[in-house]
């Protein structure tokens, strides 16, 4: 993976289609992000819904600190979107997430992060004042059919059923994704991936920790807990994002999150070799329509 700030080539680059190195991105970041729905439910059970966003964050920190790359300077004048960003990209929807999921089955709230990309769209339009192209549009609603096919799927055979606030909690964090991929678009393009997401998440940790101290005072510990913290920090609010970033440098705010497309479809297969889950026959369908979504949303935009 490359992270340096994006070239002069970036603007051809962004009218390209996937090729094997997007792809390859794109599958790192489906991969880590279909199993971290998994690992928050391990550490709310033990740290409970305040500290698992802050050890998460502060785990991600440490991962992107060992970088080189991560100590490239950012001008005064960016900070405003830096703090904007971790405000919006992590602390919030991390929070968000953590608490929806204490109603909200893993398998709801990992189908409902599957919209994001729909989100990414919908607020570039709005910014760009610009309407997706017809191809984009039907593929945008391909994908977002296909998680609502597995998330109903899913939710049949729940055990119990979502919670109605936690479901506006988990939109409402998926607008939160929408809004930062479109703001952290210009920045990593100029500064690189890696130097912008570890100021974010910087912030982000200093916004978290207030939460994390009033809950710390009835959390429990143990080892897997701690365990799964580490990897869904250092993996999934690391090295992922950092995979995310340098997507979108290379094409769009919406293709360089179509791996967020295909996060169900791991989240199922995990289920089903890890957890022994029964897959719904429905859950099929949906892996399709969204594998279809995922191909189109990749080819550039016409002129």
């Amino acid at each position: 993976m490359t992270d340096g700030a994006i070239s002069r080539d970036a603007a051809p680059l962004a009218a390209r289609p996937f090729g094997p190195l997007e792809w390859a991105l794109t599958g790192v970041i489906a991969f880590i992000w279909g199993g971290s729905f998994l690992f928050i439910r391990i550490g709310l059970e033990t740290f409970g819904a305040g500290l698992v966003p802050a050890l998460r964050i502060a785990f991600g920190v440490l991962a992107l600190g060992l970088l080189p790359s991560s100590r490239r300077p950012i001008d005064r004048a960016d900070w405003p979107r830096v703090v904007l960003l971790g405000v919006v990209w992590m602390a919030l929807p991390f929070v968000l997430f953590s608490l929806a999921e204490r109603t909200v089955p893993t398998a709801i709230a990992g189908m409902i992060n599957g919209a994001v990309p729909l989100a990414t769209a919908a607020v570039a339009a709005l910014m760009h004042r610009r309407a997706p192209s017809l191809r984009r549009g039907v593929a945008l609603l391909l994908g977002l059919f296909g998680v609502s096919v597995i998330a109903l799927s899913v939710a049949h055979d729940a055990e119990r059923g979502a919670d109605l606030a936690g479901i506006f909690m988990l939109l409402a964090a998926v607008v939160c994704y929408g809004v930062s991929a479109n703001l952290a678009l210009p920045l990593q393009r100029r500064y690189g991936s890696i130097a912008v997401l570890f100021r974010v998440q910087l912030v982000a940790l200093l916004a978290s920790v207030p939460f994390a101290l009033v809950a710390s005072r009835t959390a429990s510990f143990t080892w897997t807990a701690m365990g799964a913290m580490f990897l869904l920090g250092a993996f999934g609010t690391g090295l992922a994002y950092a995979v995310l970033a340098t997507l979108v440098g290379r094409t769009d705010a919406t293709r360089g999150t179509i791996g967020v497309f295909l996060t169900p479809i791991v989240a199922t297969v995990l289920g089903v070799t890890v957890r022994q889950e029964q897959l719904p026959a429905a859950a099929l369908v949906g892996a399709a329509l969204i594998l279809a979504g995922a191909i189109l949303t990749s080819r550039p935009e016409p002129a």
